[in-house]
């Protein structure tokens, strides 16, 4: 929960801190003002309304629900004093309204302060609370089915001595967190949420040394208790428990524009219940912040722990989440940003895993020293190994926002408008390759019901214009699409029914920052409209039909110049599609909620003029060894075959889609303009899919747990600062697959061998670090699952897509 991780912060932040709530929180895609020198006391009040849309309001596979909403954001802050002797004080709100589905509407208010006094020339002391009145969202692990959202009441202290002598350092901090929750109404009663109120503290230390290199050695270590107000929950389990946490770690400058902090270690947490398994698993995070030259700066956080769950029979969840965000500040009247996430839950106690995967893009501009218009995306979709708790979520935010403070001073630079290469206008074609996912939930035999994913591979091919400029580095554009053919699937059984995505068309907006060599790295978020052709034939039905279906979705990409006005593209977009409904006989549906997945990689023509002065950047360097990490959305294609009852053969493709994170590490060679190199890499992810026949049916699903890879690649590079390259190499993936009928059960854990090929185009956003999106295909070999006097054929196919950043040693 937020209480443990702003502990974290406060062990982790730099002395020079003032908020342990500022230095803990990630804003993400929240549109903050460009820092200012602090008057001795300075008040700022504003609003921020904000028009929004959200195509899933529920946070469902199948039977999405959209809506309009509309927000208002009020804000007070007071900050008192400056430097060792300070204070601030702030009251917010956020108040939602839905058009339609009122049962969500909110009220979420927040007080806070924090404050900073100088003891002595070496010591200072820090403390601050917080009460806030808020509700879950959604899409929360820990989120109930109620006919509303939880409403919750947290509040939250902490107090802290910072001190310095010569070269150590040390930190004293601790906190106390209590959490109160509301009960819910259901259409049956009402769901107690009593039995998740809570007291919990921690206290922890850190001391350091710093080196004659300017380098800093620490180690730091914790102690906190959970201890609930009800003795036990509402299915008999003690949840009350204590922790400890231990790890040393690294902190320091990587050249002029990086600083970075990496440790690792060890949690422990015990519980009272005995029927709760205690926790004892590796500790690891990490913290990198860029800022570049131009306004332009970026930042990646890995963090990992233990957290609170409702789910019976689980002591906690393992929670490791990352995230990877640039931005641009390029001129006082805009800024924008755009980032990437990726969290994985692993259950203790329960074989239950779930991923979610993140993006989001934001631009802002104040036409006014006071007033501003903002534009925000936000995309999230949970892969999860329980049937039925996928969801895909699209929301789009327009803004209009005022404060008492100015943004900028009166006589402030005025944009600086260019629609040079990489902006202007543009034409590409685009070659792809995706994956059709379809979540079908449907009745089955009497008061029986079928959750089943299925899906396909399949090309396509894309064709793109748009127009875009460029503020200073900042790239604003929009963009038309038109594509040919997609994935297909087919289930063979009892039932006989199919798939296929025929041609689509849609429009998106494009936000992206330009490099010191005119790549471009990029955000997408749009709509689209695609024809899908369905069958569906057995004994109580035949039908045979096309359907258009509008989706919303978003992605991201690299450019990369090629002579002064051509660029070669690779990018990746996700699009969930509306639901459709299949008639089954008798008055019965199938309900299909289908997703597409999709790789592209082309090139194009850009009509405008090339830039009149070049960019001064530097020649990257891609020879030599580099290490990296890298969030990545991927899908998981099965040919599963079988004998069902009566004797029946299935034949079927089955397929979903989920996040994963990874580490990679290689080594290359430069020879002219072409490049040639190996590489390692490790993952994990929970990309799985799902089926479950109630009440007494099969359930099974396959996963992808983590993999061992390594791979050749060669390249060509692109300028100064681009490597278009392919790979072709090996991996072994362990696949998780649980399989249960009414007669027989059994868990087949296979580690398997693959083939995998693909291509990627990487970019250099500073001497020694680079950015990449790849791409892979992996082909594995099939086996065979037995259960009871039968068994089921599996083969197991993959594409993979990750962003990566990598630094050359």
């Amino acid at each position: 929960m937020i209480g443990l991780k702003v502990f974290r912060g406060l062990l982790l932040a730099s002395a020079a801190a003032t908020s342990a709530a500022a230095a803990a929180q990630d804003q993400g895609g929240t549109l903050q003002p460009v820092a200012t020198v602090e008057a001795k006391h300075e008040v700022n009040a504003g609003v921020e309304i904000v028009g929004g849309y959200n195509d899933n309001v529920y946070a469902t596979r199948n039977r999405e629900k959209d809506d309009f909403y509309f927000l208002a954001r009020p804000f007070v802050r007071a900050d008192l004093g400056s430097g060792a002797d300070s204070a601030s004080l702030r009251a917010e709100g956020e108040i939602g309204r839905y058009a339609e589905l009122s049962s969500e509407d909110y009220n979420d208010w927040t007080l806070a302060a924090d404050g900073r006094t100088r003891l002595s020339d070496s010591v200072s002391l820090i403390g601050g609370g917080e009460w806030r009145w808020d509700h879950e969202n959604r899409g929360s692990p820990d989120a109930v089915s109620g006919l509303e959202p939880t409403e919750y009441r947290r509040g939250f202290g902490y107090l802290g001595l910072l001190g310095t002598k010569g070269r150590f350092s040390g930190r004293l901090a601790g906190t106390i967190t209590r959490y109160d929750f509301s009960d819910v109404p259901t259409s049956s009663g009402t769901i107690n949420n009593d039995d998740r109120d809570r007291l919990q503290g921690e206290i922890g230390v850190r001391a350091g040394i710093d080196l004659t290199s300017g380098t800093q050695l620490f180690a730091q270590g914790g102690y906190d208790w959970r201890d609930y107000d009800d003795a036990a929950d509402d299915y008999g389990f003690d949840r009350n428990s204590d922790g400890v946490s231990l790890a040393a770690g690294v902190r320091g400058r990587l050249g002029r524009q990086f600083t970075a902090e990496l440790f690792a270690g060890w949690l422990q947490r015990d519980y009272r219940d005995p029927a709760l398994p205690d926790i004892s698993t590796f500790d690891v995070g990490a913290v990198l912040d860029w800022t570049g030259d131009g306004g332009l700066g970026g930042s990646f956080r890995l963090d990992r722990s233990a957290e609170e769950t409702t789910l019976p029979g689980a002591s906690a969840y393992i929670l490791t989440s990352g995230r990877l965000g640039l931005r641009a500040n390029v001129n006082p009247r805009i800024s924008a940003g755009i980032g990437l996430s990726g969290t994985h839950y692993d259950y203790v106690g329960h074989p239950r895993t779930e991923f979610v995967i993140g993006g989001d893009a934001w631009a802002k501009y104040w036409f006014d020293r006071n007033f501003y218009l903002g534009l925000a995306y936000y995309h999230d979709e949970r892969s999860s190994d329980a049937a039925g708790y996928d969801y895909e979520r699209n929301r789009f935010e327009v803004s209009v926002g005022a404060q008492l403070r100015p943004r900028f001073a009166a006589d402030a630079m005025p944009l600086r408008v260019d629609s040079a290469a990489p902006g202007g206008a543009y034409a590409g074609v685009l070659l792809a390759h995706g994956t059709q996912v379809t979540g079908l939930d449907g009745p089955r035999g009497s008061n029986g019901a079928n959750t089943a994913d299925f899906g396909g591979f399949g090309p396509s091919a894309v064709v793109v214009a748009g127009y875009g400029v460029l503020v200073d580095a900042l790239y604003l554009g929009i963009e038309a699409e038109a594509s040919v053919d997609g994935p297909e699937w087919t289930h063979n059984s009892d039932r006989v029914f199919s798939m296929a995505k025929n041609h689509a068309y849609g429009f998106s907006a494009r936000v992206g920052l330009a490099t010191a060599h005119d790549d471009l790295i990029y955000a997408r978020f749009g709509w689209s409209n695609a024809d899908f052709r369905t069958s569906y034939d057995h004994a109580a039905s035949s039908y045979s039909g096309a359907a258009s279906r509008t989706g919303f979705g978003g992605g991201g990409g690299i450019e990369a110049p090629v002579g002064a006005l051509s660029f070669v593209r690779a990018e990746f977009v996700v699009v969930s599609y509306d639901d459709l409904d299949i008639t089954t006989g008798s008055g019965q549906f199938d309900n299909f909620s289908s997703l597409e997945s999709q790789f592209r990689f082309g090139g194009g023509v850009r009509f405008g003029r090339p830039r009149a002065t070049p960019r001064d950047g530097a020649p990257i360097d891609f020879a030599g060894p580099y290490v990296g990490v890298q969030i990545g959305h991927g899908s998981l294609v099965t040919s599963n075959q079988g004998t069902r009852s009566g004797g029946t053969a299935l034949d079927v493709t089955r397929a979903s889609r989920g996040g994963l994170a990874g580490i990679f590490a290689g080594f290359g060679g430069v020879f002219g303009r072409t490049y040639l190199g190996l590489e390692g890499e490790a993952d994990i992810s929970a990309i799985n899919w799902n089926i479950e026949r109630d009440p007494n049916g099969r359930i099974y699903s396959a996963q992808h747990d983590y993999s061992l890879g390594a791979s050749a690649r060669a390249g060509l590079l692109l300028g100064d600062a681009a490597l278009l390259y392919g790979r072709l190499g090996m991996v072994t993936t362990r696949f998780d697959v649980p399989y249960s009928t009414s007669g027989a059960s059994t868990r087949s854990r296979e580690w398997r061998n693959g083939l995998r090929y693909g291509l990627g185009l990487e970019v250099g956003v500073a001497p020694r670090v680079r950015l990449r999106v790849d791409y892979t295909v992996t082909e594995y070999a099939a086996y065979d699952v037995a259960y009871g006097n039968n068994s089921d054929r599996f083969d197991h196919s993959e594409g993979l897509f990750r962003l990566g950043i990598a630094w050359r040693l």
